[in-house]
């Protein structure tokens, strides 16, 4: 009798998975910078691919009176280089294109300094030593390639297997990618990851060309929201051009486990990480999170553009998911360590059980 009560007991509480008790804790949080630290955006955690917490805030511009919610779709900026990444890895293994062989090789007729020596890999990676573009290079449309040739007049102090993240490296990769398959770089992000998983809401911008219920962007100056400036948001091509909504990057995250779009080999290349040059990986972050005791393995992807400021957590030990999607400067992605950036305070509590 005692065993029945004991088995019934657990089947009772097995019917309430642990990860709802965190809900509360992640509200917490998030309610904490809503309401202290100006947070503007969506908050999407799951486990297993299963929406543990999902909810947005704030407005849909500096002075919109729109809310945000849940379907509304964001400039990913810099995200938008894991798409890419993985469409590089998708060709290496089709063996249209080789990793180690010099960018030179499929961009014969661009002038590149270095381009015989410079890998696939190496832009992958940014240990290319290529320029950043200017800010300047978006106040007019350019095409990738006029684009490029723009960016690489300018001078760069960073040598070949040295860490230096710029958008060229990426833009470079864009073009490979057309140049072996003679499509588009939007055809292809479309036709090979886009339509598979089927992410209706992710996609590319332009200026003045945005999604219904987009998420404009903005920054605050003199403690006052401002709308950021319009540009040719277009030029940032295969680098950061695209946008999505939190449920989309998601299809994308849980793709990856399920290998819908990577082999395990290509995925074990995207999962390496390479300490020297600041635990980069293949349009990727890789390492193991130092500030809870399980030291969780976190690959992720971060993005950043004025008010554009974003990233998606892969915790791919237990498979937990965490996505933030903010339109103003109060978010900041890439901190490391600060306990009281939003990213890393969920990262804690995730890590912790």
């Amino acid at each position: 009798m005692k065993f029945q009560l004991i088995c019934c007991a657990f089947l009772l509480f097995s019917n309430f998975p642990f990860a709802q008790t965190t809900s509360s804790d992640i509200e917490a949080i998030v309610q904490d910078h809503v309401q202290n630290r100006r947070f503007s955006g969506t908050v999407l955690v799951a486990e297993q691919g299963k929406l543990i917490y999902q909810k947005s805030f704030g407005q849909a511009g500096a002075a919109s009176q729109t809310k945000l919610e849940n379907d509304f779709h964001y400039h990913i900026a810099s995200v938008t280089k894991m798409f890419t990444a993985i469409l590089v890895l998708q060709l290496a293994e089709e063996n249209k294109l080789s990793l180690d062989t010099p960018i030179q090789t499929y961009l014969p007729d661009l002038e590149i300094p270095n381009g015989n020596k410079i890998t696939i890999r190496h832009l992958l990676l940014h240990t290319s030593g290529l320029p950043f573009g200017k800010r300047k290079s978006y106040a007019q449309a350019y095409s990738p390639r006029e684009w490029i040739e723009q960016a690489l007049k300018n001078r760069s102090k960073a040598k070949i297997n040295t860490f230096n993240y710029n958008d060229v490296d990426y833009a470079l990769l864009g073009l490979a990618t057309e140049a072996v398959t003679q499509k588009t770089w939007y055809e292809l992000i479309q036709q090979r990851i886009l339509t598979p998983l089927k992410m209706e809401n992710t996609g590319f911008l332009a200026k003045d060309q945005y999604p219904d219920r987009f998420a404009y962007t903005f920054t605050y100056k003199k403690n006052k929201p401002e709308a950021d400036p319009a540009f040719y948001i277009e030029n940032m091509y295969a680098a950061a051009c695209m946008y999505a909504t939190a449920a989309d990057l998601l299809k994308l995250d849980q793709a990856l486990y399920h290998h819908q779009l990577l082999s395990k080999a290509s995925l074990k290349e995207m999962s390496k990480s390479y300490p020297e040059y600041n635990y980069v990986g293949t349009g990727v972050w890789n390492y193991q999170y130092p500030f809870v005791k399980s030291n969780p393995t976190i690959m992720e992807r971060r993005g950043g553009v004025m008010g554009a400021n974003v990233v998606l957590v892969r915790m791919t030990d237990d498979n937990k998911t965490i996505i933030i999607l903010s339109n103003n400067d109060q978010f900041n992605p890439d901190s490391f360590g600060d306990e009281n950036n939003l990213r890393e305070a969920l990262m804690r509590l995730m890590g912790s059980y």
